[in-house]
This record gives structure tokens, sequence and C-alpha cells, in this order.
């Protein structure tokens, strides 16, 4: 493992101290803050990965530009999977009267 300084106010130290020991539920700051980090980087990466998949629907959309002169539209839907993952799909629909 490597070492990390890392500067943060003295609040935060505060809660961590509350949070470690014999009556707490990390053995150790080191402990805690590496807890916390990997909880941190799981959530940004899965968040990217959905802004990313987000991002490729999107271009489905823009490729779908013929549909646009015949008054067709496709409306992203999002649904969750067994292991709440989102799944993107796309429902059409035909423009009867524009709504100003």
């Amino acid at each position: 493992m490597k070492i990390v300084t890392v500067n943060v106010p003295e609040s935060y130290i505060t809660a961590i101290n509350k949070l470690i020991g014999c009556d707490g539920l990390f053995p150790s700051r080191s402990e805690l803050i590496r807890v916390a980090v990997r909880e941190f980087l799981i959530k940004e990466i899965t968040n990217a990965t959905n802004a990313k998949r987000l991002i490729d629907s999107e271009e489905d959309l823009i490729e779908d530009k013929e549909l646009d002169d015949q008054k067709i539209v496709k409306v992203p839907i999002e649904t969750r999977d067994e292991n709440n993952n989102p799944i993107r799909s796309f429902k059409t629909y035909k423009i009867i009267k524009r709504l100003d």
C-alpha cells in the first residue's frame, strides 16, 4: 500500500474518532478512510459508466433525425434489471399535434 497524506478539517477528525476503536465500527482511521475511498470510487465509477450509456443512447436519438421529418419521436425509457442496474430503451411516438 502507498501512504497518502490528506489535510482534513478538525470536525472530520472528531467524527472519524467517534467511529474507530473498541466501541467504533472501524479498527483504525486508516481502515475507515480506505473503506470511504473504496465506496466513493465504486459510486463514481458506476455513475461514469451510466453517464456513458446515457451519452451513447443520446447519440442514437441524433441518428434518428429522419424520423423527425415523419413527425415521429423516440423517448428514452429507463428501467432497472434484477441487479438494480439501469437499462435504457426507447418508446416511439407519432406527433399528432404540436403544443405551443
